[in-house]
């Protein structure tokens, strides 16, 4: 009975086992490839009329059984030898219990087809190989009879659509289950997790959408009642395992499917997308409350002006070394052009803004006082270095002046963006004890030396009062014995004898004495003179920002090592430092300026050379600087410059002083013999 009824069909039709083996074989076979049904029957297909493809065989057999059907062409010989090209469709038959059983072939031979046919055909196969070979997952839906459910509700009389399927949910659902799906492409059975075609094919689409979603599907129908081209939006479907994915979901109506009632649906898997955007947010969220909650004041600056024009001019020529070989008036014109994009509340607290909105301003108002800084900022940048720091002043939006320790990072994914980030700590607090602190240091080593000068004085008392004594006792004696009658000159000569052998005692008293506090023993160990003269600027810097003395220290290549004291000699340099800080202040010259150099003289000495240009020293006085107690201070006690002199001398070296070159201030140098001089017997 049914091989009568696979006679009446007009196609060839084959069934095949899972072996391969003919179990069926109709007339339409017989007419296309010559061979009987009996000589049919029994034997492997593809060995039968020598079945070829582009694609191995064992490949397209194995996609068959995953899938479940498959088409194409295949190239054949008929019994008489002729090849042939046939159109296949393959489908795998399966028992109650989903196994398989065996698959049924449909062909029909390619040439023997009109030329609309082959036209017909070919347009097909170019839209079979899209909607398979396109990424996203594509659905072919029948919506006839939702198209109908449709109809049936406007003649009922409802006009307003989507209100009546916001105001019925189950009817959206209903619609749902009406819907066909005539075809998907293998995207729709990965992205879905089907194993099987069939899983998918021929049933409805109420379960892909979740409750959340099922407003989509009712807006799509809304659409298509408008007569629109397309839907698209981004929404949440549900997989057959239950999993939610996020999709692109389009429905479009291609106008030869509108008499059939079919849509297309397109599926794009987005899920990595929206939780990269999510990733993103909740970053962006954590960015904006560190950003916001950090007890420094942040400040993002557009730094795309600055990028172009350091760019620019330093694109063909190398780098400056020095913050000097950078114009100030090129910072000044970035400072003019860079603008403060966002602050955080402690910027705004620190910079005494009343609004934000104050603070998005050009950065040259905060750098009014101390523009050099935004100078050795660029020439950290330029040189390449991961960022810059340092103790400066920044001004408030009211015109007072901020101590701060400013910070700013050059990484280069901001400085691509044409953004960056700074930072203040306010130190104001901090400065101010240190201040106190000094004043207090300062205090105390004044007190030390008048401490000092009066236990010499009551030393110096103390032992020379006995020979002083005897001196008197001996000189009164001398004037009774030649106040005689008859002087008794051997009395008065053993007296004056004893008067001379006293006071050369007190003179040797009071050389001890003064050799103590002149020429004390130190331990003397090899030293680094670069880094011993930097560590006492170090202890400076509040003073020389608090004067705004722009320093300039130049150190020599190499060990430049001297066997010293480190506390004595970083005494001499604090002095002579401290000593031309005095003097520009109170000459009132702007800008101040402090120059320290070490430098090498000839193979064995090693030079410190100090440097201002204040008001210069006064010839007249010149010569008696390094004296005892000797001062041009009005407040001075004359010691500071006797005790550098002392310190020199005992390390074996020189002080002098005079005036620069130039005539535009004073300059001291001292020079120390090197290590190698010393370990020479030089």
């Amino acid at each position: 009975m049914v091989d009568d009824i696979a006679d009446l069909i007009a196609e060839s039709l084959i069934v095949r086992d899972l072996r391969g083996h003919v179990t069926l074989w109709n007339r339409a076979s017989e007419s296309l490839y010559g061979f009987s049904s009996a000589a049919a029957l029994g034997r492997s297909l593809h060995e039968l009329l020598g079945t070829r493809h582009l694609f191995p065989m064992a490949d397209i057999e194995a996609r068959l059984l995953a899938v479940g059907s498959w088409e194409g062409e295949v190239g054949r010989h008929g019994a008489d030898g002729r090849d042939l090209s046939v159109e296949v469709r393959w489908t795998l038959r399966r028992d109650v219990g989903g196994m398989p059983v065996d698959i049924v072939e449909t062909g029909r031979n390619i040439a023997a087809l009109s030329a609309l046919e082959q036209e017909t055909r070919l347009a097909a196969h170019r839209y079979r190989n899209l909607f398979q070979a396109m990424a996203a997952a594509f659905w072919e839906m029948d919506f006839s009879r939702v198209r109908m459910m449709i109809g049936g509700l406007m003649a009922s009389g409802v006009t307003d659509l989507p209100r009546y399927m916001a105001d019925n949910p189950d009817w959206v659902v209903e619609a749902m289950r009406a819907v066909h799906v005539v075809d998907v492409n293998d995207k729709v059975i990965s992205l879905f997790g089907a194993s099987r075609r069939d899983e998918i094919v021929g049933g409805h689409v109420a379960w892909c959408f979740p409750p959340q979603s099922r407003h989509v599907f009712a807006e799509s129908l809304i659409a298509a009642a408008r007569r629109q081209d397309r839907y698209a939006t981004e929404t949440t479907l549900t997989r057959l395992d239950g999993r939610f994915i996020d999709v692109l979901f389009t429905v479009c109506w291609p106008e030869e499917h509108k008499g059939r009632g079919h849509v297309l649906v397109g599926v794009i898997d987005i899920t990595e997308r929206k939780q990269a955007e999510e990733e993103t947010r909740r970053s962006e969220r954590r960015y904006r409350e560190l950003f916001d909650h950090m007890p420094v004041a942040l400040g993002q600056l557009d730094m795309r002006y600055m990028n172009s024009q350091l760019a620019a001019r330093y694109a063909n020529q190398p780098p400056p070394r020095n913050e000097m070989d950078i114009d100030l008036n090129f910072i000044q014109d970035i400072l003019r052009s860079t603008k403060a994009i966002e602050v955080n509340p402690e910027a705004q607290r620190l910079f005494r803004a009343r609004r934000r909105e104050d603070m998005l301003i050009p950065i040259e108002r905060f750098w009014r006082t101390r523009p050099e800084t935004v100078r050795r900022t660029v020439l950290a940048r330029l040189n390449g270095e991961p960022g810059y720091s340092e103790e400066t002043k920044v001004d408030a939006l009211d015109g007072t002046q901020i101590d701060v320790l400013y910070t700013v990072a050059f990484p280069p994914s901001t400085w691509e963006r044409g953004t960056n980030i700074v930072a203040f700590i306010d130190i104001g607090d901090r400065i101010a004890a240190l201040a106190r602190v000094e004043q207090m240091q300062a205090e105390l080593a004044h007190a030390g030396r008048v401490a000092m000068l009066g236990e010499m004085a009551a030393s110096i008392a103390h032992e020379v009062n006995q020979p002083l004594a005897a001196i008197a006792t001996s000189g009164a004696a001398c004037l009774r014995w030649l106040n005689r009658a008859e002087p008794d000159l051997g009395e008065v000569r053993e007296l004056a004898g004893r008067v001379v052998s006293d006071a050369q005692r007190a003179a040797g008293i009071i050389a001890r004495v003064r050799d103590m506090a002149a020429n004390r023993r130190a331990d003397h160990v090899p030293l680094n003179l670069n880094e011993l003269v930097e560590e006492a600027t170090h202890f400076l810097r509040h003073e020389f920002q608090a004067r705004q003395v722009e320093l300039h220290f130049s150190p020599v290549s190499g060990p430049a090592l001297v066997s010293a004291d480190r506390i004595q000699l970083q005494q001499v340099v604090v002095n002579l430092a401290v000593n031309a800080l005095q003097a520009m202040a109170e000459a009132k010259i702007s800008p101040p300026r402090l120059s320290i150099a070490v430098m090498a003289v000839g193979a064995i000495w090693l030079r410190v050379v100090v440097e201002d240009n204040g008001p210069g020293l006064d010839p007249a006085t010149s010569p008696r600087l390094f004296e005892s107690f000797f001062t041009t201070k009005r407040e001075g006690l004359g010691i500071g410059l006797a005790v550098c002199r002392s310190i020199v001398e005992a390390h074996g070296g020189s002080i002098e002083a005079g005036n620069r070159a130039d005539g535009r201030g004073a300059r001291f140098t001292f020079t120390l013999p090197s290590v190698k001089a010393a370990t020479s017997g030089i």
